[in-house]
Formats: C-alpha cells, structure tokens, sequence
C-alpha cells in the first residue's frame, strides 16, 4: 500500500512539473516604415518585469516566459512601447517611430541639454 501511494505521489508532482515549466518565445523586432532590424530592443514579460532581454544586432531574441504570463512589452528610444500576447513561440514585432521622443533630448558631445535649454 505504502509503495503504491509513494508511486502515485510521484507521478502526480511529475506532471505538476511537466505542466509548469517556462516556455520558450522568439522573435524579430524590426522598423515598420523599412524593416530594418532594432538592436537593443528591451522584451519584458509584463507580469514579471524582472524577466527580460534585449534584441542583438540583427533584431532577434529568445525568452523564456513563466506559466501564466500572456503579455510582452516592447521598449525602445524613440519608438512607440508596444504590448503584445504571446499566442505561441514566435512573436514578431514592427515598432512604430514616435516623433514626440525625436524632439525632446538634444544630445551633444560632452553632454545631454534639452532642446529648449539650448
């Protein structure tokens, strides 16, 4: 009795296991107007903003999102934030360019002024 409870025990955590681990999500994020690839992206698991990476130089990354985590977070200067469901293991992102953040920072060699300062 007591070896078919221990069985039954172990099974039951194995697929508590098996039901619980992270899954794995990849992508490109690229320009929407041209379609060239953004390095240096931040991707944020919006539930766990601890989870996260950034884009290499072709655009791609891969993360692992926790169980019960459905929505990325987009991040980069100069372009629009965007949030998106993860619905399987690929998400593909076009950001759009916020001319709003292009005028607000004037960036000069020895140091940062904003635009009216100068």
């Amino acid at each position: 009795m007591k070896k078919k409870l221990l069985l039954f025990f172990l099974l039951f955590s194995s697929f508590a296991f098996v039901f619980a681990q992270n899954k794995a999500v990849t992508g490109k994020v690229t320009d929407s107007k041209d379609g060239s690839p953004l390095p240096g992206v931040s991707v944020i698991v919006k539930d766990v903003p601890s989870i996260g990476v950034q884009t290499d130089a072709s655009g791609s990354y891969s993360l692992l999102v926790p169980p019960g985590s459905h929505i990325l977070i987009f991040k980069y200067i100069g372009y629009k934030e965007a949030d998106l469901p993860v619905k399987g293991n690929v998400v593909n992102v076009f950001l759009e360019s916020d001319p709003k953040q292009h005028t607000e920072v004037v960036v000069v060699g020895y140091g940062t002024q904003k635009r009216a300062n100068i």
